[in-house]
């Protein structure tokens, strides 16, 4: 399309629009989301392709929940310059109003956005201040409105989705508009299921049930649904199976979730089947406690609490195979209890992970610290310093990045913090320290993965990783006999929470 229907449509006399002109693609696209309060206030949402901004006039706004469609009209290319844009367009010119930027940022194409553009299907990657993870455009076909074609804008089911939210425009009372992130419904409760309900102990000596039961856990009735249901394929392995699992695991894994918001990531029919991820709940029992925050873009979610062995159950029987709580319980929300260090292969040799968990842990007691490692249960090494819950998220933070680029300049050939799988050599393990922030989490500790084989994040001794444990080593079906041994090495965390030598920058200008 160019700018000349740009241009043609605009007084540069009258108008601080930039007159602008193509450029050469940046190296990392960018996008901009405007708030445009013209005589029919909308939003307008720009993509950079090909030297200029693809962009659509959308007039509800883009909805954070994957099941919304919003309309968006495409409209006249744009300068790349328009992406810094604010101010005030004057009455009777072109687009008339004041212009605000509601969001900036970069974006991943899935495959090439000007061919996506030609065939009508654009989907992509955010990372924005408010919009992140994947969202599609694609045009409605034989729809236009005068000469202007008509896509849709839609959010994919990530865990950057949440599902009940969308981001509309609401008059302020003014003469301009102001955007408000609408606040989800109250969390509709549903009563305790009825029926004749059996104790944990009878549950556990089922044999290859099918359907659904009640099961009555410290005076709490939790309906299981689906007991049946296939999880794993190829290990034949079932949802009863995995419920089984979690209520014979359940004194081990409870220090690590009680009190804390779940991150649900739902499998509801398996590991072979579509997955998604759930912060805000909808809907829930009486019995599941809730706690109502904002997360790390400041939208109010009802996050799901642990609380106990019913919370768990009912949880997993939303089809949650892994568990991930937050750092920080919810009595010291913006006080993580422990800092994590990820140690992802990508590819590398797994002698290069053990190697930089052991370099790890000599860093950490190089300044009197001491870590607990776990296997992730999918590829790489997890490392977990258990806290006083005193400091705040930014200075654990700081301190995690400064161990990782210490590690890093201690084994240059095996060790990265390089984001980018692309820019890292190969048989480089990154050192992912950026997990540690509000609102993020890591798979607990005896937290099953959705993985083949049905492997489990086991916390390790460290002589166990002086001899070489696998990802294998730990399963579904044998961690519970190993658990007693295996568990030995983390006998102490609880009792080992330790303060950091070192603070940042926000808790020294605290303390001043």
């Amino acid at each position: 399309m160019g700018l000349n229907d740009y241009r043609n449509k605009r007084n540069f006399e009258k108008t601080p629009e930039p007159v602008g002109g193509t450029q050469p693609s940046a190296p990392e696209a960018r996008f901009v989301v405007q708030e445009h309060h013209a005589s029919h206030f909308h939003w307008d949402f720009r993509l950079e392709i090909d030297g200029v901004l693809k962009s659509w006039s959308v007039p509800k706004g883009p909805s954070l929940d994957p099941t919304v469609k919003r309309l968006a009209v495409e409209v006249e290319d744009h300068p790349v310059d328009y992406l810094t844009f604010t101010g005030t367009i004057p009455e009777g010119s072109y687009g008339g109003g004041v212009v605000h930027r509601w969001d900036i940022g970069t974006y991943e194409p899935i495959g090439h956005p000007a061919e996506g553009w030609k065939r009508g299907v654009l989907r992509f990657q955010l990372h924005g201040k408010r919009l992140k993870g994947g969202w599609r455009l694609f045009k409605m076909k034989g729809r236009a409105q005068g000469e202007k074609p008509l896509w849709l804008l839609q959010k994919t089911a990530d865990e950057f989705a949440l599902p009940g939210h969308a981001a509309e425009p609401k008059e302020s009372g003014g003469k301009t508009k102001a955007v408000s992130v609408a606040k989800p419904a109250r969390v509709k409760r549903t009563p305790a299921p009825a029926g004749t309900p059996l104790s944990i102990d009878a549950f556990l000596s089922l044999k290859n049930p099918i359907g659904d039961v009640v099961v009555e856990v410290d005076g709490v009735r939790v309906s299981l649904t689906h007991l049946d249901r296939i999880y794993w394929p190829a290990e034949r392995i079932t949802k009863f199976d995995l419920l089984c699992y979690y209520a014979r695991l359940f004194p081990f894994i409870d220090p690590f979730l009680r009190n804390r918001p779940a991150i649900l990531k739902r499998y509801p029919r398996g590991i072979a089947a579509p997955s998604f991820f759930q912060h805000h709940l909808q809907t829930a029992p009486d019995s599941l406690k809730t706690a109502r925050m904002r997360n790390e873009e400041g939208r109010e979610i009802d996050y799901a609490v642990y609380t106990g062995l019913p919370s768990l159950l009912h949880l997993v029987n939303l089809g949650t195979i892994e568990q991930h709580p937050w750092h920080s319980t919810i009595d010291r929300v913006d006080r993580p209890d422990w800092l994590v260090i990820d140690l992802d292969p990508r590819g590398a040799p797994w002698e290069h992970v053990l190697r930089t968990a052991r370099i790890t842990r000599e860093v950490f007691a190089a300044r009197g610290l001491t870590v607990y490692p776990k296997t992730s249960g999918s590829a790489g090494i997890h490392l977990y310093l258990p806290l006083e819950p005193v400091h705040d998220y930014e200075a654990v933070a700081a301190f995690a990045e400064k161990i990782a680029n210490e590690v890093v300049s201690c084994a240059p050939k095996i060790a990265t913090v390089e984001r980018n799988p692309l820019k890292r050599k190969a048989g480089e393990v990154y050192i992912d320290w950026l997990q540690n922030a509000r609102g993020k989490s890591m798979v607990a500790p005896y937290s099953v993965r959705a993985k083949p084989g049905a492997t489990v994040s086991m916390p390790l001794a460290w002589k166990e990783i002086d001899r070489g444990v696998e990802i294998s080593d730990f399963t579904l079906r044998n961690v519970p006999g190993k658990v007693k041994r295996s568990a030995k090495g983390w006998d102490t965390f609880f009792d080992r929470r330790q303060r950091l030598p070192w603070r940042g920058r926000k808790e020294r200008r605290s303390a001043a």
